[in-house]
C-alpha cells in the first residue's frame, strides 16, 4: 500500500507499506482547509462568540496592540483580517501596533507582508524580549505569589488582542489559550518555570499552569482573543474570535474533530511528520510529535519522525551526547529551565523505551549523538517500515493526539 506523507515545507515521501502492516494511516486531519484566511478571521472578530464586535469593542484613540504567538499558520493573512476590520470600523493604521512572540527563528514571516503600502509604514512592529528588564511591566502577584510581568507595550495598551494557535489539551506542554499569551510575552523567570519538564508531567502541574495563565491575561485585562485552528502545512481549518473561555470551549471542539486519532490497538511502529515552513520545524514541535507518537506505539517499539527540522539542539537536548544512562540524566534534565528542556526530557524517557529515528536536515553525526537514529532518505524509511507487523502513520503530528487503548 502506497501512502503519502507530507512533511517540511514542500518535502513528500511515498512510503509503500505492506497492506496488512498499515493499522491506520492518519496522514491528513479531517476538515477542509480555509481557501482564504483573511476573510475568516474578519468574519470571526465580526461576529465574535459571547462578546460585542471588536469594532464595538474600541473607541477612538484607543492603542491596540496584536499581541502575536510564534507559529500561527498564515500569520500575514492573519494578521490582515484583523487589522482590515479594525481599519474599517474607523480605528487609524498608526494606533495599531504589533509585538511578535520571541522566536529561534528571527526571519519569520514578515506580519504586515499582506498589508498595502498605505498602511504599512504607520503600524509598529517589535519582537518580545524576555530579558529586557526595561521592556517589562510588573501588572501583580499571582495566587501562589508568582510575579506577572508582562512586555510594557501590552501593559501600556488600551486593547491586547492576542493571536495564537488552537490546540488540544492533551498536546505537550500546552497551558490553555492564554498560553500564547502568558508566558510568551513574560518575564524570562516565568517561562523559564513553563519550560520545566514538570510543568507538563502531572495533571495537576498542568492545570495550576492553566490557572495562572488565566490570572495574567485577567490582570492584563484582555478578555477577547483571536485563535486559529491549524491544518495540515501551513493551513487553517477555523477561525475562532470572542470571550476566551467560550473560545476555548469551542476550539477544543473543534480540534478533537480534526486531530483527535483513535486507533484500535498500538503500533510496532508509528511514523509522524512534522509539515510545514521553518516556524513548524522546531525542537518544541518534535518533542509535540514524538509525545503524540508514544501514545501508540508498543513497548519496545519505534518511532520515525519526518521532519526538516535543522536547527542545532539547544542546552537540554545536547546533555544528551553520549549519555545512556537515561534514568539520571533525567533527573538531571526536570532541573533544566533551557527552551529545549521538556522536548529533551521526553526524549530521554522515551530512549529508555522505543527506538527513536529522525529524518532531518540535520547531519548524521548531530542526530546520532542525541541516541536517536539517523535517517537519510525515503527509501531508507521505507525499508524500516517494512520489518514490523503493524504501523501507524501520523501526519502533522505536532497538532494531533493519539489515544491508543492500553497494551
Amino acid at each position: 500500500m502506497a501512502v503519502e506523507l507530507k512533511y517540511g515545507d514542500s518535502g513528500s515521501l511515498t512510503i509503500e507499506i505492506p497492506t496488512e502492516a498499515i493499522l491506520v494511516d492518519f496522514s491528513t486531519p479531517r476538515g477542509t482547509p480555509l481557501d482564504d484566511p483573511s476573510a475568516a478571521v474578519a468574519a470571526a472578530v465580526s461576529t465574535p462568540l459571547e462578546f460585542p464586535r471588536l469594532q464595538d469593542a474600541t473607541i477612538p484613540g484607543d492603542r491596540i496592540v496584536l499581541a502575536v504567538d510564534r507559529g500561527v499558520p498564515q500569520m500575514p493573512a492573519v494578521v490582515a483580517g484583523v487589522i482590515h476590520t479594525l481599519i474599517d470600523g474607523g480605528v487609524q493604521p498608526r494606533n495599531l501596533e504589533i509585538v511578535l512572540a520571541a522566536s529561534v527563528d528571527e526571519s519569520s514571516d514578515d506580519p504586515l507582508s499582506d498589508l498595502s503600502d498605505l498602511i504599512r509604514p504607520e503600524i509598529q512592529v517589535s519582537r518580545h524580549d524576555a530579558y529586557d528588564r526595561e521592556s517589562l511591566a510588573y501588572l501583580a502577584a499571582s495566587k501562589d505569589a508568582h510575579p506577572i510581568y508582562f512586555n510594557r507595550k501590552l501593559a501600556d495598551a488600551d486593547v491586547v488582542l492576542p493571536i495564537s494557535t488552537l490546540r488540544l489539551d492533551q498536546a505537550l506542554g500546552y497551558s490553555g489559550v492564554h498560553s500564547g499569551l502568558y508566558p510568551t510575552f513574560a518575564d524570562d523567570a516565568t517561562q523559564k518555570r513553563y519550560r520545566a519538564p514538570s510543568s507538563s508531567d502531572w495533571s495537576a502541574h498542568r492545570r495550576r499552569r492553566c490557572e495562572e495563565a488565566e490570572e495574567a491575561a485577567w490582570a492584563l485585562g484582555v478578555q477577547f482573543t483571536i485563535q486559529v485552528a491549524p491544518g495540515p502545512g501551513n493551513s487553517l481549518l477555523h477561525v475562532l474570535a470572542g470571550d476566551s473561555q467560550a473560545v476555548a470551549k469551542r476550539g477544543q471542539e473543534l480540534c478533537v474533530a480534526a486531530w483527535f486519532h483513535e486507533p484500535p490497538r498500538r503500533a510496532d511502529l508509528v511514523i509522524a511528520a512534522i509539515e510545514g515552513g521553518p516556524d513548524q520545524q522546531t525542537w518544541e514541535n518534535f518533542g509535540r510529535a514524538l509525545f503524540a507518537a508514544t501514545q501508540a506505539v508498543t513497548e519496545n517499539g519505534s518511532i520515525a519522525l519526518c521532519t526538516s527540522l535543522r536547527s542545532r539542539p539547544g542546552a537540554a537536548l545536547q546533555r544528551l551526547a553520549g549519555m545512556r544512562d537515561y534514568e539520571s540524566l533525567l533527573h538531571e534534565l526536570r532541573r533544566e529551565r533551557s527552551i529545549d528542556a521538556i522536548p529533551a526530557a521526553l526524549l530521554a524517557e522515551s530512549l529508555e523505551r522505543y527506538q527513536v529515528f529522525l529524518l532531518s536536515d540535520l547531519d548524521e553525526e548531530s542526530v546520532e549523538d542525541l541516541g536517536v537514529a539517523h535517517v537519510g532518505s525515503g527509501e531508507q524509511l521505507e525499508r524500516l517500515s517494512r520489518q514490523f507487523n503493524s504501523c501507524i502513520v501520523l501526519g502533522n503530528a505536532q497538532h494531533a493526539f493519539l489515544a491508543a487503548p492500553p497494551e
